[in-house]
């Protein structure tokens, strides 16, 4: 069989594979400083009161990196609203979705549509060395002492019985939650 417009056809297979490329490395901005601690993370949150994780020290963190237009991202937050909901109790375990967009207000129209209760927040100053990325979603976990206990690049299953038992055992003590 002999094509009619082989040229053609191949720049159209191309600009096609490439495109669909472009749209899978789309990469968030965040500006590096190397020199930044974890406890210096900055957020914003919808009332646009800025707040420093340093000031959450003795609280187990649960930071979860996401994007409106991340398939993967959307595709696990009903399981991480249904482990903030289940440990909503849970005074020693705060937890803040940090929208990527840089968009609040389309983050927030996003969270009401859905019905999400999980803190939206925006990044109020640079990601520090220890978190930064150029892939989301990404889930930081924190401990009571500052220490970044966990950096998960990628989905999570947050409904998973072992994640739910250490994050309670680190609002105890240092668990190992390497497992992620």
């Amino acid at each position: 069989m002999k094509l009619k417009y082989p040229f053609a056809i191949c720049f159209l297979i191309f600009f096609l594979f490439t495109s669909v490329e472009l749209i899978a490395q789309e990469e968030v901005t965040v500006t590096s400083h190397s020199d930044v601690d974890s406890s210096d993370l900055a957020l914003i949150d919808n009332d646009g009161k800025l707040i420093k994780l340093s000031e959450m020290k003795g609280k187990v963190i649960v930071l979860n990196f996401w994007a409106t237009w991340c398939q993967p991202c959307i595709a696990e937050l009903p399981s991480l609203q249904k482990l903030y909901s289940s440990l909503a109790s849970e005074e020693d375990i705060l937890f803040a979705a940090v929208e990527m967009d840089q968009d609040p207000e389309k983050a927030a129209k996003f969270f009401k549509k859905r019905k999400y209760s999980i803190p939206l927040y925006s990044l109020g100053s640079a990601l520090p060395s220890q978190m930064q990325t150029n892939s989301i979603p990404m889930t930081v976990i924190i401990a009571k002492n500052g220490e970044i206990v966990v950096k998960k690049i990628g989905m999570i299953d947050f409904e998973s019985a072992k994640l739910r038992n250490n994050l309670l055992q680190l609002t105890k003590e240092r668990a190992d939650i390497s497992y992620l």
